[in-house]
């Protein structure tokens, strides 16, 4: 500013002071706004405030004492040392901000390239394939997962735009997916989209794309994340494969052979017919428990080989379904073998010996068959049919094979279904044990009451003691049936005595019953619970079971008579063997095969072979001092023809059905035990 325009400037505010003299009402506000021209006229020297007041006071107070001065002198000091500290404070404070915002920009750049270095860190050694595009979806930079993944170099995915990488049905989805992001009406895409390889090939990956936006918050690029699943695909594969094949044999299981057979069904012509092969080895637990499981296994994965070798050449399928259990499904084709034909087929391909070690074992099989068309129109479950066949198979013997009959299949269904719910019918309740007389034939005195199980299943006829107890050998509570017939018999007995009346119970065990290794512990439990004597019991084995190799029969029946309870083998047959069986192990009774008794029929021949060999056995038996009872007697005339051909004891229609607790006890309290001559019941 030049010296003229100063001091034009300087006068002006001279001038305002000089009027703010004359009107004091405007003194503040003049002093006030002379005061801020000074500092916009840049007078804020260290000693301009100093000065001006002097001047001011020498100009205004021409006349003015030493004490004045003085006085003026300490305010101008005291206006200029505050004038100076506030600007030196206000430097202070600007000095502070200004290096605040400095230490806050230093910050956030060392945090940006801290995020930038991190982001190409991660970029760069991520497995996930990563590009960054354009606007355009053209590639600006990749890492080497993304080149990995689709087999192309660095310079041709930068020449490329991402949707050149999608199939041609699916580049729309991409350009819309770039508008949408574009008008952020979408976050991103997250897609399992299969891309193209350098190769021509396809890869399998999932995909993710997202937008980069600048300071503005517009878009700037996009992020391109290439997620390959081939690994996964790998995984689930083999995930799927285990799931739907045996481990040992690599052979399908039940459940993938299942699907296959309903697919079959399903999408075969009306006129196809399919066979169905199921098979079980026989005997195959003595291989486990003789030379270990691992031979075990290795016999199953020969068999499964050498079935799949037999359908070769031919539309079939053959599966593991169980432990020792498989299924082929073959397809009828003009040159497939016939039923018959295959199932020897089977065996004699199973009758090679195989080796494992030094030992030749050629396990046997049971075959279940059932062979339908495809569009019958009352289709049978054929798994059903041929485990119903299977089962009839193994009862006929080893090595045997069985088509399924389907006139059977409304009395198999209708088994199965009292079979399965029979544990909770015996949990429930349902079950009743009913008792049966036992009459000695001199003098028809009832000697004892055999215990005999009823079940009546909701909309179905009551099933007798031999149906319950052969349900319960499918259902697998044959020993929890027997346990509760015995506990609930004993403690009706015990009832009975206390009344003064005083038979004798006997209960008939089936064959897997009666080689129970607990059947003596349970007795036991059973008789010591309560104050009768064992002896008050007789138990009868089968004998069938007695016979077989194993002893746990022979050992049940030993330990029992040790105990005190008579014991009696029933289910006799007169072969040879079991007459030699008696000889050996003397047992308290004989109850015959309720089949060698059905021989004696009203119109049968008394000169028949059968009636002269049953004639000759009895004797033989009571020979060993063992009484013979004979069950399921039905007319006077067997009755007499069994007691001259020497059987002491007998039970059945002609001498009284099974009766419930309630009416046996009024039939005891009638024919009391051990009087003679009391009237048949």
């Amino acid at each position: 500013m030049s010296r003229g325009e100063l001091e034009e400037r300087t006068h002006a505010l001279v001038e305002r002071l000089v009027e703010a003299l004359r009107d004091p009402t405007l003194a503040e506000r003049a002093g006030r706004s002379v005061g801020e021209q000074l500092v916009r006229l840049n007078a804020t020297g260290e000693e301009s405030l100093t000065w001006t007041l002097e001047l001011l006071c020498d100009a205004l107070l021409p006349e003015r004492t030493e004490e004045t001065r003085d006085v003026v002198g300490l305010l101008a000091a005291v206006a200029a040392g505050y004038t100076e500290a506030r600007q030196a404070s206000t430097l202070d404070q600007q000095e502070t901000l200004r290096r605040a915002l400095l230490r806050t920009k230093l910050d956030t750049d060392r945090r940006l390239r801290l995020s930038e270095d991190r982001f190409r860190e991660i970029f760069r050694n991520t497995p996930v394939g990563m590009g960054i595009c354009d606007l355009e979806g053209t590639f600006l930079d990749v890492n080497d997962a993304l080149k990995d993944t689709l087999g192309y170099s660095e310079e041709e995915l930068l020449s490329l735009r991402l949707d050149q990488l999608f199939p041609a049905g699916q580049t729309d989805v991409v350009s819309g997916a770039y508008a949408d992001l574009l008008r952020g009406a979408r976050s991103g895409l997250r897609e399992r989209c299969d891309l193209r390889r350098a190769d021509g090939g396809t890869a399998w990956t999932y995909v993710a794309l997202s937008g980069l936006r600048d300071e503005n918050g517009e878009p700037a690029r996009f992020v391109v994340m290439v997620e390959d699943l081939r690994e996964l695909s790998y995984l689930q594969e083999r995930l799927r494969h285990q799931t739907l094949h045996d481990s040992v044999t690599g052979l399908p299981n039940r459940q993938h052979f299942r699907s296959r057979l309903e697919t079959a069904l399903a999408g075969s012509p009306a006129e196809d017919r399919l066979t169905l092969y199921q098979l079980r080895l026989d005997g195959f637990g003595l291989i486990n428990e003789g030379l270990g499981y691992e031979t075990g296994d290795a016999i199953v994965r020969a068999v499964g080989h050498r079935l799949q070798r037999l359908v070769e050449g031919e539309d079939g399928l053959v599966a593991r379904i169980g432990g020792t259990q498989f299924a082929v499904l073959v397809r009828q084709g003009p040159h497939t073998p016939g039923v018959a034909e295959f199932a020897e087929l089977i065996n004699r391909e199973l009758d090679e010996p195989i080796y494992i070690g030094e030992n030749g074992l050629a396990p046997t099989a049971s075959i279940g068959v059932i062979q339908r068309a495809v569009g019958d129109r009352e289709p049978e479950d054929m798994m059903w049919a041929a485990e119903v066949a299977l089962r009839n198979a193994e009862q006929a013997g080893k090595r045997q094979w069985a088509l399924f009959d389907p006139d059977r299949a409304p009395l198999e269904r209708s088994d199965s279904r009292l079979a399965a719910t029979m544990p909770g019918a015996l949990e429930l309740g349902e079950f009743e044990v009913r008792y049966r007389p036992l009459v000695s034939l001199p003098d028809e005195r009832i000697t004892g009451v055999e215990a005999r199980l009823s079940w009546q299943p909701p909309d179905h006829d009551e099933l007798g003691h031999e149906e319950c107890l052969r349900l319960a050998e499918r259902s697998g509570i044959t020993l929890s049936l027997r346990n509760w017939m015995l506990e609930t018999a004993w403690r009706q007995l015990e009832q009975w005595h206390e009344r003064g009346l005083r038979p004798q119970l006997v209960v008939g065990l089936s064959p897997n019953q009666s080689r129970d290794p607990d059947l003596v512990g349970t007795v036991r439990r059973t008789v010591g619970s309560g104050t009768l004597a064992a002896d008050r019991l007789r138990l009868c084995v089968s004998m069938g079971a007695l016979m077989r190799s194993g002893g746990e029969a022979r050992d049940n029946l030993d330990t029992l008579a040790a105990t005190g309870v008579r014991t009696a083998a029933h289910e006799f047959r007169a072969s040879p063997a079991e007459l030699r069986f008696l000889r050996e192990h003397p047992t308290q009774a004989v109850l015959l095969s309720p089949e060698l008794v059905r021989l004696v029929d009203d119109d049968a021949e008394e000169e028949s072979p059968e009636f002269r060999a049953l004639c000759g056995t009895i004797p033989l038996v009571r020979e060993q001092g063992i009484p013979v009872a004979v069950p399921e007697v039905r007319t006077a005339r067997q009755a007499r023809w069994w007691y001259e051909a020497g059987c002491e004891i007998a039970a059945g229609e002609y001498y009284g059905v099974p009766l419930d607790a309630g009416a046996m006890g009024e039939l005891l309290a009638l024919r009391v035990c051990g009087s003679a001559g009391a009237e048949r019941p």
